[in-house]
């Protein structure tokens, strides 16, 4: 009788301590019998060692200095054995049926070296605020161009596939590797969308997303993978034509991440548009620009309101 595939949960982890026990008891809790959570922790200063400390009988964990995030995670997939395999934050969490939902939806779509499902966005105390659907359906176009984003703790992959493509996760990559690898096997092969919610998403102010600056690194680091795919001979010429859509789907993204009253957001909406300026993406850039203007001029208001509160309070107390 075949053995049942093994499922791999590979966690990055570096002081983590807050949220890594709901990660780890989340894989625990798991309904398929055939899981190895691999923890690649970059030795953290906080309790986060304790923790792992105490699931030493059910988890395999490692605690040395890395490079950073994409490091980490390339250590802990080369020390994985599964047949399939998933990332899965620190600060994250599966639902109970995942993996056996994984193992169900490989068998049924053979062909597809990924599937995803989707995912809930989730505050520091485990409240959903939101949801995450990825592209409905799989289009690898849309995800090249940074249109649409595959939910990463949603996503299983298929060993096999990643084997031929290279086996490793890009460590030149100081922030956002997951893009790279979707890339990489999506120039390969094809990946599936099964509907149903696998994961829990935190968004914190510790998260990476949400850091000062960070959206300079997230565009950097998806410039320079496109620029590498473009410029390789061996890319598909229909791939390489995407090139000028790829840039200006990148920066109308990196926009979502720039602060709120920042007025450089009005200059990469002209690049865009400069880039790339398609009839359909003008016009989808100027209803993104009015609502973003809409958004500040009631931040500003709600803001002003704010202070004139403040200020009658003061004088009623003095």
């Amino acid at each position: 009788m075949k053995e049942k595939p093994l499922v791999s949960v590979l966690t990055p982890s570096y002081n983590m301590s807050r949220y890594i026990t709901s990660c780890i008891e989340s894989v625990l809790a798991q309904d398929y019998d055939r899981v190895e959570h691999i923890i690649q922790d970059g030795v953290s200063q906080d309790d986060t060692i304790k923790i792992l400390q105490r699931y030493s009988d059910r988890i395999n964990w490692i605690s040395e200095p890395d490079k950073g995030q994409s490091d980490g995670l390339n250590k802990a997939l080369q020390r994985c054995q599964g047949d399939i395999i998933i990332v899965l934050n620190a600060d994250d969490e599966l639902l109970p049926q995942a993996c056996s939902w994984a193992v169900e939806q490989m068998a049924k779509y053979p062909e597809a070296a990924v599937i995803y499902g989707d995912q809930y966005n989730i505050n520091s105390q485990g409240r959903i605020m939101s949801q995450h659907f990825g592209p409905i359906p799989y289009d690898f176009e849309k995800i090249f161009c940074v249109e649409e984003t595959i939910p990463a703790q949603a996503a299983f992959i298929k060993r096999e596939a990643l084997e031929k493509v290279g086996f490793f996760v890009d460590t030149t990559r100081k922030t956002c590797p997951d893009y790279e690898m979707w890339v990489r096997i999506g120039l390969k092969f094809p990946m599936k969308h099964v509907e149903g919610f696998i994961c829990k998403y935190r968004i914190h102010p510790g998260s990476e997303q949400l850091k000062p600056g960070q959206y300079r690194e997230f565009m950097n680091s998806k410039w320079e993978v496109i620029d590498r795919v473009v410029s390789d001979p061996q890319t598909p010429t229909d791939i390489r034509k995407l090139k000028k859509r790829a840039y200006s789907g990148l920066l109308v993204l990196t926009i979502i991440y720039m602060p709120m009253r920042s007025l450089k957001r009005i200059g990469y909406y002209l690049k865009a548009i400069f880039i790339y300026p398609h009839p359909l993406n003008v016009f989808r850039l100027l209803g993104q620009f009015m609502s973003w203007i809409y958004c500040l001029l009631k931040h500003l208001m709600l803001e002003l309101a704010r202070k004139r509160k403040q200020k009658n309070q003061n004088l009623l107390r003095n």
